[in-house]
C-alpha cells in the first residue's frame, strides 16, 4: 500500500471507531456479559474456519460447512468464481489421509489460503458493484457496506500485525463512504457522487489485500489460521496475534445465578476470617493461574463451574460438541497436552466434591489436589502452582455443599412426605434387574454414599478405540442436584433426567412401562432437586464487590510468607473482575467508584512488583475504605 496523506489521521482511527473495531471489542474488552460479534456470514465463517484448521483432529465436516458459507457469499456476486472455490475445497478434503499429521497440515494450509482469496475476490466484486452502481446511492451504499462488513474477517490481524495499513484502510472506508455522495431530501442538498475518489479508494485497498492476500498468504506458526500482510513494508510479521475465540463461542455465566452452597458459610462464618479458603476463591475466580490463551481471554475455573455449577451454555466452536461440554485435551488452550481426538465431556457440577471421588470423567484421578493441578497445568497451559494457593484451591472446593434435600433423609432415602409417583420410582430404583447382572440402579447411586459408589463402570455410552478394548468405563456421577445441571452423561447428550432414564430403559432392554417410566424420572427428579437452586436476583454487583474483599483478606497472609506472585495474582483478579462486572451497578453515578477501586488495585500491584510496601499497604487500605463507605450503593 502507498501512504498518502491524510486530511487528519483521526478521520482514520474515526472510521475504525465507526467501522469495525468494534468488531475486535468482544475480543479486547470483556463485560459481564459478552455480545456476540455482528459479523457478516463471509467474515463469520472465514475467522471460525480458522480456528477449527489449527485444531486436532481438524473437524473436517465443520470446515467444510464454513467454507461453503464463504462459496455462497462468493456466489451472489461471481458465480463461476464461487463454483471453482467449491471445486478446489471439494478436491482438497477428499482424501482419505486426513487425519496423518503431514496430510491434515498440508490440507488445513490449503484451505485456508483459498478461502482466503475468495474472500478477497467476495470484497473486490462488491466494492466494483457499488462503483457501478453510483448513480443509484442505495443500491451503492448496499454494495458498500457489505464489502466493509466482509472486511471484518481481515481486521483483528491487520490491525495486530499491521497498524499503519489498519489506519490508512480505515481512512480509504471513510473516503469511500464520502465519494457515494448524497441524494438529499426532497431533491434538496443532492451531492453527485465521485466516481474518481471512489475508484482510488477502493484501487488502494484491493491492491492492498490482492498484494498481501491474493497471492501469498503468510501463515503464523503458532496460533490461529489468520491473513498476515505478509508483503506489506510496515507489518511486523513477528508481532503475536492476540487471543480470541471464533465466532459462536458462548463463555458468559448463566443468569440467573446458581446459588452456591459453602458448608462454612452456610454455619455462619464470615469468609474474610478463612483465610485458606477466601485464597482459594480467588483462584478459582482468576484467569491469571493459567496460561495462554486462556488468561487473555479471561478463562477461570469460575466460567466453567460458575460459583461450583456446571454452566450449561458454554460453546466453543470446534471443541464443543453442543453447549455444556467441552474437549479439555485440545490443541487450542494446551497444546502440549492434546491428546489428537476430539472427546468433550460434559462440564462436571462440582458441588459436594469432597463425596464424590474420583474425579474426570474417567475416574483417572483419585486426588482432588491432582485433579486441580492437572488442570491447570494440562489442561490451561498454567506454570506450575504455588502449593499454598492449591491448598487454597482445595480448601475452598472442599466446601462446596449439595442443595439441601428436604425430600430426602440422612440414609438418602425419600421422606414419608414424598409423593406416591416418587415413592414407588424409588422402589424401581432399588429393583435388580437380570438385564444389568442382577444390579439395581442403587447399585452405582448408594443413596447412603450420595449416590455414588466412587467406582468406574462401561454402561454402553462411551465408544472404545476398538470393539474389545477396556476404555470405556466413567465413573459414577452423583444424582444429587442434578435436576439444575442437564444436560447428562459424559457428553452431554441426554437433555433431560427423563430422556437419561428412557435411555437406560432402552440400551438395557428393561421393559419398563410407561407408568414406571415416568414414576422412576419423579424419583431421580426430586433426588435431583433442592431448596433455592438460583439466586433470587439478576444483580450480581454487591455479591461481587464483597466476595472480591474476601479475596483482599488474604492478603496479609500472602505478604507475610513472601508469596509475591500470589499478592500480584490478588490485586490482578480484583481488578479485573471489578471491571467486568461493573457494568452491572444499578446506579451509573457509581461507575467512577468502581473504576477508581480497580485502580486502587492495580496501583497496589505496580507498587508491590517496585517492592515499595509501605505504598501497597496504604493502596489496600484506601481500597478497603473506599469500598466500605461505598457498600451499601454499590449494588
Amino acid at each position: 500500500m502507498t501512504y498518502r496523506h491524510r486530511p487528519s489521521l483521526l478521520r482514520g482511527w474515526l472510521l475504525a471507531g465507526i467501522f469495525g473495531v468494534s468488531a475486535l471489542a468482544a475480543g479486547a474488552a470483556r463485560a459481564h456479559i459478552i455480545p456476540p460479534e455482528d459479523l457478516h456470514p463471509v467474515a463469520e465463517s472465514y475467522r471460525r474456519m480458522g480456528f477449527l484448521l489449527r485444531l486436532n483432529p481438524v473437524q473436517w465436516p465443520l470446515v467444510e460447512t464454513e467454507t461453503s458459507a464463504i462459496a455462497s457469499g462468493l456466489a451472489a456476486v461471481a458465480p463461476a468464481e464461487a463454483a471453482s472455490y467449491r471445486t478446489t475445497i471439494a478436491a482438497i478434503l477428499d482424501k482419505p489421509d486426513l487425519a496423518e499429521p503431514a496430510a491434515r497440515k498440508a490440507a488445513a494450509k490449503q484451505v485456508f489460503i483459498h478461502s482466503t482469496r475468495a474472500v478477497v475476490g467476495a470484497l473486490q466484486q462488491r466494492l466494483e458493484l457499488a462503483r457501478e452502481a453510483l448513480d443509484d446511492h442505495s443500491t451503492a451504499r448496499r454494495h458498500l457496506e457489505e464489502a466493509r462488513q466482509i472486511w471484518a474477517a481481515f481486521e483483528p490481524s491487520i490491525a495486530a500485525t499491521d497498524p499503519e495499513a489498519f489506519r490508512e484502510i480505515g481512512a480509504c472506508w471513510l473516503e469511500l463512504t464520502s465519494a457515494l455522495g448524497s441524494p438529499g431530501l426532497f431533491g434538496v442538498g443532492v451531492i453527485a457522487p465521485d466516481r474518481e475518489a471512489f475508484a482510488a479508494e477502493a484501487g488502494e485497498m484491493i491492491g492492498y489485500l490482492e498484494t498481501n492476500f491474493s497471492d501469498a498468504v503468510e501463515l503464523p506458526r503458532l496460533g490461529p489460521l489468520a491473513p498476515i500482510p505478509a508483503r506489506s513494508p510496515s507489518a511486523d510479521q513477528v508481532r503475536a496475534l492476540p487471543a480470541r475465540l471464533p465466532p459462536g463461542s458462548n463463555i458468559n455465566k448463566q443468569l440467573p445465578r446458581p446459588r452456591q452452597v459453602l458448608n462454612m458459610a452456610e454455619r455462619g462464618v464470615d469468609e474474610s476470617e478463612t483465610t485458606l479458603i477466601a485464597l482459594g476463591d480467588m483462584a478459582f475466580d482468576s484467569s491469571l493461574i493459567f496460561g495462554e490463551p486462556a488468561k487473555s481471554l479471561g478463562i477461570s475455573c469460575n466460567t466453567c463451574h460458575n460459583k461450583s455449577i456446571t454452566n450449561p451454555g458454554f460453546f466453543i466452536p470446534g471443541l464443543s460438541s453442543r453447549p455444556g461440554n467441552v474437549d479439555v485435551s485440545n490443541a487450542f488452550f494446551a497444546p502440549h497436552a492434546n491428546n489428537g481426538v476430539f472427546d468433550p465431556i460434559d462440564i462436571p457440577d462440582l458441588r459436594g466434591i469432597r463425596f464424590t471421588s474420583p474425579y474426570g470423567r474417567n475416574g483417572r484421578f483419585e486426588s482432588l489436589r491432582e485433579f486441580t493441578r492437572n488442570v491447570i497445568v494440562n489442561e490451561f497451559n498454567g506454570p506450575e502452582p504455588d502449593p499454598v494457593m492449591l491448598d487454597g484451591m482445595i480448601a475452598y472446593m472442599l466446601e462446596f455443599d449439595f442443595l439441601p434435600n428436604p425430600a430426602l433423609g440422612p440414609d438418602g432415602r425419600l421422606r414419608d412426605s414424598a409423593d406416591e409417583a416418587a415413592k414407588r420410582g424409588e422402589e424401581i430404583f432399588h429393583r435388580p434387574f437380570e438385564q444389568m447382572d442382577g444390579r439395581s440402579c442403587a447399585t452405582c447411586h448408594v443413596p447412603s454414599d450420595h449416590f455414588v459408589d466412587r467406582k468406574r463402570h462401561d454402561v454402553g455410552t462411551v465408544t472404545g478405540a476398538s470393539p474389545d478394548s477396556r476404555d470405556r468405563a466413567l465413573d459414577t456421577p452423583t444424582l444429587l442436584s442434578a435436576a439444575t445441571t442437564g444436560p447428562y452423561f459424559h457428553d452431554g447428550s441426554q437433555p433431560t433426567l427423563r430422556a437419561a432414564v428412557e435411555w437406560f430403559d432402552r440400551h438395557y432392554q428393561l421393559g419398563l412401562s410407561a407408568d414406571e417410566l415416568a414414576d422412576l424420572t419423579a424419583f431421580v427428579e426430586i433426588v435431583g432437586a433442592g431448596v433455592e437452586a438460583y439466586e433470587d436476583t439478576i444483580y450480581t454487583l454487591e455479591a461481587e464487590l464483597e466476595e472480591f474483599s474476601f479475596f483482599l483478606s488474604a492478603y496479609e497472609f500472602l505478604r507475610e510468607r513472601g508469596k509475591s506472585d500470589l499478592v500480584d495474582t490478588t490485586f490482578g483478579t480484583i481488578a479485573f473482575e471489578i471491571r467486568a462486572h461493573k457494568w452491572d451497578v444499578q446506579d451509573p453515578d457509581q461507575l467512577p467508584v468502581l473504576d477508581r477501586l480497580a485502580e486502587l488495585m492495580d496501583e497496589a500491584r505496580d507498587a508491590h512488583q517496585r517492592g515499595d510496601f509501605e505504598a501497597t499497604d496504604r493502596h489496600v487500605d484506601a481500597y478497603r475504605a473506599l469500598y466500605q463507605e461505598n457498600a451499601e450503593v454499590l449494588r
